[in-house]
């Protein structure tokens, strides 16, 4: 786990189960891998399906707007890398987004925003990640070896008339994940 001051940590391959903790200005972020059985985990078997998790909570007191879908719209967002550092990329598409307005996203106190997309897919097209939709890219399972899944993203909360804005500087969340 993380201090709201460290930008990246260190993990080794073999980690125990892990997930990145964190909470910077009164957001807590939260993000890990899921085996099979809904459980954060770093090393998995060949042929799993791996889930990836993102989670935004607002424990600051206050209200505020937020769009907490500009992450997933992000090229590295819960995108994979093997040790050579190969680009596999990630398992969904993001779909469009109705402009709509930043009012249409209240984020109160102890609200919260989770993303969740498996890397394997049924033949189902468009799936709801808890509070995201998206369409499925096919993949194929990860064989043996050493990955990672990183992503950077700079917070922007909207103060509601009587609350002032928040912004919270870049954020890298990395996880090292096996597959054996």
């Amino acid at each position: 786990m993380l201090s709201c001051d460290d930008k990246e940590e260190k993990q080794s391959w073999d980690s125990k189960p892990f997930a990145v903790e964190r909470n910077v200005k009164g957001v807590a972020f939260k993000f890990c891998l899921l085996n099979e059985q809904g459980q954060p985990a770093t090393v998995f078997r060949k042929g799993e399906n791996i889930t990836f998790q993102f989670q935004i909570t607002n424990k600051t007191g206050r209200s505020f707007y937020y769009n907490a879908y500009e992450c997933a719209y992000a090229d590295d967002f819960f995108s994979v890398v093997d040790a050579s550092g190969k680009t596999l990329g990630k398992s969904y598409e993001s779909l469009p987004q109705t402009d709509i307005g930043i009012a249409a996203y209240p984020f109160n106190n102890d609200d919260k925003y989770t993303f969740k997309v498996k890397w394997l897919h049924s033949e189902q097209e468009i799936v709801q990640g808890e509070d995201f939709e998206y369409k499925i890219i096919k993949r194929e399972p990860f064989k043996s070896g050493n990955y990672y899944t990183t992503f950077t993203h700079k917070f922007r909360l909207f103060g509601i008339p009587e609350t002032k804005d928040l912004e919270i500087d870049e954020q890298v969340f990395k996880i090292n994940f096996k597959v054996k």
